[in-house]
C-alpha cells in the first residue's frame, strides 16, 4: 500500500493562484511524501506578469481538449526533480454524452489524457462517467464509448479507473456493470471513501473494493482521538484489505485550516487502520 497526496488537498491555494500545479510535486516532497496524484483541472498556463495584468491581460482558460504544453513540461520536470512518483492523472470526463460532436470531443479528451499520462509517467487515469444516476441509456453510451477508448489505453499501458463521483458514476451497480462488461485488468474503479453516504458505504464499498485500481481517502474533520468524523476509516481499510487491494491510497484533504496538518492526520489514520 502506497500513500499518495492528491493535488486536490491544495485546491484552495491552486484556485487562488498561490500555488501552481507544477509546484505540487515539490510541496508533496517537502511534506515528506514520495507519491502524488495530479488533477488536470489545475493545468492552466502561468498567470500574466504584473505588466500584463496592468494592461488588462489574463491567463488563458483551461482547455480540456488541448493541454498547455509549457505547463505540462513544467509538471514533468518538477515531478522528476522532486523525486516524486506520479500515481494518477485525474480528469473529469462524461462518457454518457449523446451528440456526435460531443462524443468526438470526449474521445479527443481521453486520448489527450492517455498521451499525457504516458508523457508524465502516470500508470493510471482517474475519470468519471458523467450523466445522471439511473440513466440506463447513458450507461449503454458510456460502455460504447469506453469500448473505443480502452484499447488505446491498453496499447499505451495506462490503466483507467472510474471514480464513484456523482451522476452515473455515483451508481455503484452501474459502475460495477461497466467494469465487468470489459473484464479487463486495465479498467477498474477509483474508490472514494467520501463519495458514499454512511448507509450506502456499508453496501457499496464491498461491491466496489474488488474492482479498485486506485483509492481516494477523503477527509474533512477529525475527532479528538484522530478519527475522521464522518467516515469509518476502519471499515474502509478493512474492506480494501479483504479485497486484496495493494495499490495507492491518495489523500484528498478538503477540511478547514492548513492542508499539511490535515494530510498528516489522514496519513496517521490510514496507517493505524491498515495495521
Amino acid at each position: 500500500m502506497i500513500i499518495a497526496i492528491s493535488s486536490w488537498s491544495f485546491h484552495e491555494e491552486l484556485y487562488s493562484g498561490k500555488l501552481r500545479l507544477p509546484d505540487v510535486p515539490f510541496r508533496v516532497h517537502d511534506l515528506g511524501y514520495r507519491a502524488v496524484e495530479l488533477q488536470d483541472v489545475f493545468l492552466w498556463p502561468r498567470p500574466p506578469n504584473r505588466l500584463a495584468r496592468w494592461l488588462g491581460r489574463r491567463a488563458a482558460d483551461f482547455n480540456r481538449y488541448q493541454y498547455d504544453r509549457k505547463a505540462l513540461n513544467a509538471v514533468r520536470l518538477n515531478r522528476l526533480r522532486s523525486g516524486t512518483r506520479l500515481v494518477c492523472w485525474a480528469i473529469d470526463s462524461d462518457l454518457t454524452v449523446s451528440e456526435t460532436a460531443a462524443r468526438q470531443q470526449q474521445k479527443a479528451y481521453l486520448a489527450a489524457a492517455i498521451e499525457t499520462a504516458t508523457f508524465l509517467g502516470a500508470p493510471l487515469i482517474r475519470l468519471t462517467l458523467g450523466g445522471e444516476k439511473g440513466d440506463r441509456a447513458g450507461l449503454e453510451r458510456a460502455i460504447d464509448l469506453m469500448g473505443g477508448v480502452l484499447p488505446v489505453a491498453i496499447a499505451k499501458q495506462v490503466k483507467l479507473a472510474v471514480e464513484n463521483h456523482g451522476g452515473l458514476s455515483g451508481d455503484v451497480d452501474a459502475l460495477v456493470e461497466l467494469v465487468q462488461h470489459f473484464h479487463s485488468p486495465s479498467l477498474g474503479v477509483c474508490l472514494d471513501f467520501g463519495n458514499l453516504g454512511e448507509e450506502e458505504r456499508s453496501i457499496g464499498l464491498p461491491k466496489l473494493a474488488p474492482h479498485a485500481l486506485h483509492v481516494h481517502a477523503k477527509s474533512r474533520v477529525f475527532t479528538s482521538d484522530g478519527e475522521e468524523a464522518t467516515i469509518d476509516y476502519h471499515f474502509c481499510c478493512k474492506t480494501l484489505k479483504a479485497a486484496g487491494y495493494d495499490g495507492a491510497i491518495s489523500i484528498e484533504y478538503e477540511g478547514q485550516g492548513e492542508a499539511a496538518a490535515g494530510i498528516h492526520r489522514t496519513r496517521d489514520l490510514i496507517e493505524k487502520c491498515w495495521a
